[in-house]
């Protein structure tokens, strides 16, 4: 599921405040020209009306991708340090959450996400993912 929404975001820059698109999870395989966006920064980013200065919006992502079968979530790395942050999780990084609600909708894997809290990371484990699949298709012919 992709999930997005406008918001009201201060620019940290000059002060201003103006709407701007905010995603909360990109799913890369109902809308494959999200994968592009995110790789080429344009997710979670704006530019101040007033300054001018790309800004980036610096919130949680989860990037979901069906075909693979995986998911990575961003954190921002501040939010470790609300110990309300690790109730979020069971003992083996899962979340920690009802999941039979969850599991009628979508498989295990999406349960356990791979965990960032640097969005490069987060584009650098998508193209390793990438890599991976690349590879199996060479090995199959």
């Amino acid at each position: 599921m992709t999930r997005v929404g406008a918001q009201v975001i201060e620019c940290p820059y000059c002060e201003n405040k103006q709407e701007v698109t905010v995603w909360h999870s990109v799913n890369v395989s109902m809308h494959q020209d999200l994968k592009k966006r995110l790789l080429d920064m344009e997710i979670n980013t704006y530019s101040c009306n007033k300054c001018g200065k790309k800004v980036f919006i610096n919130t949680p992502l989860l990037y979901h991708d069906m075909e693979q079968k995986f998911c990575v979530q961003y954190y921002p790395a501040e939010m470790m340090k609300d110990p309300s942050f690790f109730r979020l999780f069971n003992t083996d990084g899962s979340f920690n959450m009802d999941t039979s609600k969850i599991l009628e909708l979508s498989e295990d894997y999406v349960l356990k996400p791979h965990i960032v809290f640097d969005m490069t990371e987060l584009l650098r484990y998508v193209l390793f993912r990438d890599g991976i699949k690349e590879e199996g298709k060479k090995r199959e012919h």
